[in-house]
């Protein structure tokens, strides 16, 4: 085996987590993560099903800090509770719904569990790219159109 030394360390596998409380229901959020057109109005244009071992592409808003779209596969679903999308063998992210208040049914917490090999910059960039599709989930469930494609 060679190795190069030259070569550029990789940078350090990173989970950058973000969370937002909503009051809706855990059902109701559920088909914001996996019906496609649902998604369409918070994350970006996404093709999937929402079953496990299907396709989960997403076609990234213009000016978001990627330079491709995705291309995954959902590794898990468990309805109402989590749905796991691995993009390829270094990129995993987990949406989680969490109990608020176990008491109130009517509410609930959104996670994202973004895990990479990330620098500190673009761990900052996702870290702001999740906390903006975030607010934007919320403001889908309020009824209020989202425009996802902030370019200039």
């Amino acid at each position: 085996m060679v190795f190069d030394a030259n070569a550029v360390p990789m940078a350090p596998r990173r989970v950058v987590e973000s969370r937002i409380e909503v009051v809706f229901s855990p059902a109701v959020v559920w088909h914001c993560l996996v019906d496609p057109v649902l998604l369409d109005g918070w994350l970006g244009h996404v093709l999937t099903d929402g079953r496990v071992g299907s396709r989960f592409a997403v076609v990234w808003p213009l000016g978001e800090p990627h330079e491709a779209d995705w291309f995954g596969t959902i590794d898990e679903s468990e309805p109402l509770r989590r749905l796991t999308v691995r993009f390829d063998r270094c990129t995993r992210v987990e949406f989680d719904i969490a109990a608020v208040h176990p008491a109130d049914p009517r509410s609930c917490a959104v996670i994202v569990r973004h895990e990479a090999f990330l620098t500190s910059p673009e761990e900052r960039a996702v870290r702001a790219f999740w906390s903006d599709r975030l607010r934007d989930l919320s403001e889908l469930l309020h009824g209020r159109p989202v425009d996802w494609d902030r370019a200039e």
